[in-house]
Formats: C-alpha cells, structure tokens, sequence
C-alpha cells in the first residue's frame, strides 16, 4: 500500500513539472519586442476609433519667426573737436533735429582773433606779390634794352616767387584759422532724434574722448532690427538674397506691424548657439519703435515645392524621434519615423513618407503598433458642425467687437475670446487675422509636442 501511495505522488510530480515547462514559451512569447508595447487584450478585441487624414503635396511658404531687439542704423554721441567753454544750447533734450543744424555754441573769440590776424597775413602777402610782379616786369623791360644784366633780372624773378609762395602760405593760415573757428559750432551730421543733454552753457568740455558726450544723436528713421535665426534656415534665406530684397516685417508687445527687408547678413555662423546673426531695416515714420526694444520678427524667405504636408497634429513625439501611424490595407496602424521640417500655418512639412499615405490625425495617444482602427469621419464632421451650431447659438453672448468683425469677414474660430477686447475691437481687420493665425500656429506646435 505504500509502495502504491509513493509511485502516485511521483506521477503528480512528473505532469507539473511538464506542464510549467509547456507554459514558459507562452509567457515569453507575449513579451514586448524592442521595446515597442503590444496592444492589450482588450484593445486587440474593439477597435480604437480614431480619424484619419492624407498626407498631400503643397509649395509650402518658408516663413522664419524669431526675436529680435531693435538697433539705430546711425547714432553718435556728439563730443566737442577742441577744449572750450559752451556759451549756448540751440535745441532741447528729446528734440528732433536735421542734418547741419546748430546744436552748440562755443566761446569763439581767439578763434575770431586768429581768423582776424589770419587775414590780415594774407593782405600783405598780397601786396608783397604785387610790389614784386611789377618790379619783375620792370628788370624785363630794361633787360631787354640792356640796362641791367642777366643776374638782377634772376634776382628779380626770385623775389617774386618767394612773394606768390608766401601768399600761398598766408592763404593756408587764414584757412586754417576759419576751420578752427567752425569747432566752436557743433552741428548736427544727421537727422535723428537727441538724448540727454549733458552740459549746460558755461560748462566747461574738453576734446578727450573718455569725457562724457555732450549728448547721444539717433536716426529713428529709418531704424534697424537684429536677430539671429537658425543654421538650418539660412540655406533659404541666401537662396532668397540671391534673387532679390527679402522682404520682414517685426511686430511689437503692442500688436504694431513695421515693415522692412533685410539689409545685412552675418559672414559665419555662432558655433556655440549654431544661428547666424541678421540685420534688418525698418521704416518707423510714426516712431513706433525706439532702440533696445524686443520685437517678434517674421521673415519671408521663399517657399518648399512640392513638399509633403500633414496637420501638425498629426506628428507624435516619442522617445526615439517623430513619427507618425501609417494606417495599414488590414485597418491596423505602423508607426513611421518622418524628420519634421518646418511648421506652417498648423501645417507640418515633413519627410520620410510620400504623398497619399493615409495617417491618423487624432486619438493617437491611445495606440500602439498593431492596434486594429475604425475612422470616425462623420463623427469628426457632426462634431464640427455641433462646435458650430453652439457658436452660433453663444453669439450674442461674445463681445460686440467679436461678432462685428466677424460680420466684417475676419473668421472667428470656435470657442475664441479675446484677452483683451477694447484691443481687439481697436485692431484692424488684417492685425486680428495675423492674432489668429499666431493663435493657430500655437496650438499647432503644442499639438506636435505631446
């Protein structure tokens, strides 16, 4: 009975030990593969709804948006030529003043004094070259009947070339004289706008150059803005140069749009940042920007043809790179690696597939590699139309400013208020589409980064 008992025991033993050795492969085999999860049995079971979207080919303007600091084209700080005293002031701080205007007078009387004695050096040089052309032209008249000789007719002209060179000479003084007596006039070399002035009459300045500026002169118009843009972007814009002026236009905090075109490029490349130093000129006619302020610059510099597009949305960031799902012939979704080019107008250029894949535009965040799909084509368009209705029934409730402009043909995108609605009823037409569309390319780029 024992033996039978233990022979029992061992059978039972043998069959688990089997049993655990046929189970290992099956656990390994549902492992993950290169690290990529696998769908879970539920979402292998229903299919995730998500919509889709066809990757296109468009001529893709290439438009560069950076910060960017105003700068004068032209500013100086105006110091006196010589040591003097100033006796007046001509013009007040924050003055704009004109090229060759009168900013300061300084004392001038041993400048009128020198100019004086000057003068009066080139009086008698003068009549020191008459008295002698004519006593040259008389030792002529008797050389020739032979009343003196050869050498008092050299004595002669002699004396009258050292007179004419001393006029030359007296000449120079006296000019001299009057351009030492212009640096006690200083004038303006350009128009522009003046600063702080820094002395009053009475003042006492000097010609040394570490002294402090009498005052700072800035051409506000036109006026200059400098900013960097990426290595990766200059390819285009020296492609744009080579063709004609590039055309800029900077914005300001307070919504004001200058224009302009770029008037410099940098000859290398910041190795440590990797962007390329540009300079641009503005015109600032109603002095809508001043020096050291910041600006958001928008450059045009060309366009991409035939450039394959896709909503921004789209792209899914993952931790090896971008990529998008590839929506397969079976309704399950691959993922594939594109390289983002650019963003544009919620639209994103990409590389990497070809046009007329179709990808998944939304409900990516719920998807793995094989996941079967279904489209929701018309739910996307019933919500949209929904989102809609639901606007048009808030109407009244927005903001007057809101729905005149959209009566006035600037298209209001659901669910948008304005931060500031006195600013946006002020705003015209074209600076409330540029707000939009800042608006768009915002949501576009927080889309591509999640």
């Amino acid at each position: 009975m024992l033996r039978k008992s233990l022979a029992l025991l061992t059978a039972c033993c043998l069959l688990s030990a089997c049993q655990n050795k046929e189970a290992a492969p099956a656990a390994e085999s549902s492992a993950p593969v290169s690290g990529v999860s696998a769908p879970t049995a539920s979402a292998q079971g229903r299919p995730q709804s998500v919509s889709t979207t066809i990757s296109r080919v468009e001529d893709v303007p290439i438009v560069i948006e950076t910060q960017g600091s105003v700068v004068p084209l032209d500013e100086v700080d105006l110091r006196p030529q010589k040591n003097g005293m100033i006796t007046a002031i001509h013009f007040t701080e924050g003055q704009e003043v004109r090229r060759g205007q009168l900013m300061f007078s300084m004392d001038s009387r041993d400048d009128d004094a020198n100019v004086g004695k000057a003068e009066a050096g080139v009086a008698s040089a003068e009549a020191q070259a008459a008295i002698a052309e004519r006593d040259l032209k008389r030792a002529q008249e008797m050389s020739e009947k032979q009343f003196i000789s050869p050498s008092a007719l050299d004595t002669a002209r002699n004396k009258t070339d050292t007179a004419i060179a001393n006029l030359g000479q007296a000449r120079a003084s006296l000019e001299q004289a009057r351009v030492g007596r212009t640096y006690t006039r200083i004038v303006a070399p350009f128009d522009g706008r003046a600063g702080v002035i820094n002395v009053r009459p009475g003042s006492l300045v000097t010609s040394n150059s570490t002294a402090t500026a009498l005052v700072r002169l800035t051409r506000m118009d036109p006026i200059g803005v400098s900013f960097s843009i990426s290595e990766r972007d200059m390819g285009p814009l020296l492609v744009a140069l080579r063709k004609g002026p590039v055309k800029l236009s900077a914005r300001t905090n307070a919504q004001a749009v200058l224009k302009g075109e770029v008037s410099f490029v940098d000859s290398s490349v910041d190795r440590a940042s990797g962007t390329l130093l540009i300079k641009g000129r503005l015109e600032n006619k109603n002095r809508l920007v001043w020096p050291g302020q910041y600006l958001s610059v928008k450059l045009e510099a060309g366009k991409l043809d035939n450039a394959v597009v896709l909503p921004a949305q789209a792209v899914v960031n993952g931790p090896s790179g971008r990529f998008v799902y590839v929506v397969q012939d079976d309704q399950t979704v691959q993922p594939k690696n594109v390289e983002l080019l650019r963003i544009a107008d919620q639209r994103a250029v990409v590389s990497g597939i070809p046009a007329g894949v179709k990808v998944v535009l939304e409900g990516t965040q719920n998807l793995r590699p094989g996941v079967k799909i279904t489209e929701t084509k018309g739910d996307k368009e019933g919500k949209g139309k929904r989102a809609e209705k639901a606007t048009d029934d808030k109407a009244p409730a927005q903001p007057a400013a809101t729905a005149a402009n959209t009566a006035g043909g600037v298209e209001i995108p659901p669910g948008f208020t304005p931060r500031d609605p006195d600013r946006w009823a002020a705003a015209s037409d074209e600076q409330k589409r540029e707000i939009l569309a800042r608006r768009r390319e915002r949501q576009a780029a927080k889309a591509a980064a999640q």
